[in-house]
């Protein structure tokens, strides 16, 4: 059995829904990985962390973004939320390639001494250099099930195609084995919605596993970038009206914590 918070390697299935002014969707498969934070600020990753690597990790891009502690860091969202006993975190990332780096999405999962999933941080980086992080946990903050959707504005510009307006489902499943995330966006009409998915097994993670895949796919953060820049030439030539990017909202973090019934 793989526990996310031992660590795991995810080849996960991305998928991307789009409906209501034009229907598209895509699809396309990445590894990612779950390193426990704590062995991230030690150092005991198995990979490298502040290094060079065929893979590797750097702190500077998580949380603070300085290079600082990241245990410190998420400390610092859970305790103000009454989450400090979800104090277990893993971090599910894509690593950087070939020295290149950039996440479209990382998450922070967080669970307390019960093994119990209490909170999770979506941390969404734009193709602008800016990130935004939505904390998401239940409004009694209770343990997070994988029926459990929780809902939360969106505040922060992503795809140039899409408002920054309307309001995020976010669903997440655990494992143990496996992993998935969930989120979908929906128009403040009701009237447009994306829906994304990110799904795979949870393999063990040691510095093998980590270097064979690596040496499979030396440059997949530079494939994700690509692929990112080609779906939006094609939404372009459909048609979809451009949006250029407003000045970022000041708050850097915002909650997911308003509960939605499965089946509403």
């Amino acid at each position: 059995m793989t526990d996310l918070w031992n660590g795991a390697l995810i080849p996960t299935r991305i998928w991307h829904g789009r409906r209501g002014d034009v229907a598209r969707e895509f699809r396309y498969r990445a590894t990612y990985l779950a390193v426990p934070v704590a062995a991230i600020d030690a150092g005991r990753a198995a990979l490298p962390v502040d290094r060079p690597g065929l893979w590797s990790l750097r702190r500077r891009d998580y949380g603070h973004r300085d290079g600082t502690s990241l245990s410190d860091f998420i400390a610092g969202l859970l305790a103000p939320a009454g989450l400090a006993d979800a104090h277990d975190v893993t971090l599910v990332t894509l690593p950087r390639s070939s020295g290149y780096g950039f996440n479209p999405v990382s998450f922070w999962l967080c669970r307390d001494d019960a093994g119990d999933l209490r909170a999770v941080l979506a941390e969404v980086s734009n193709t602008f250099g800016e990130c935004h992080r939505y904390l998401c946990h239940r409004p009694d903050l209770g343990p997070i099930t994988r029926t459990d959707r929780l809902q939360g504005e969106k505040l922060f510009h992503v795809s140039p195609f899409l408002p920054r307006s309307g309001r995020y489902l976010f669903r997440f499943d655990p494992g143990p084995d496996r992993f998935g995330a969930w989120v979908d966006w929906q128009s403040a009409d009701g009237r447009r919605g994306l829906g994304t998915s990110m799904v795979g097994p949870a393999l063990p993670l040691t510095r093998k596993s980590a270097r064979n895949a690596a040496l499979r796919h030396p440059f997949q953060s530079q494939k994700v970038i690509a692929l990112i820049h080609l779906q939006a030439a094609l939404l372009f030539r459909r048609g979809i009206r451009y949006l250029r990017k407003p000045s970022q909202l000041p708050g850097r973090v915002s909650h997911a914590d308003r509960q939605r019934e499965t089946g509403e």
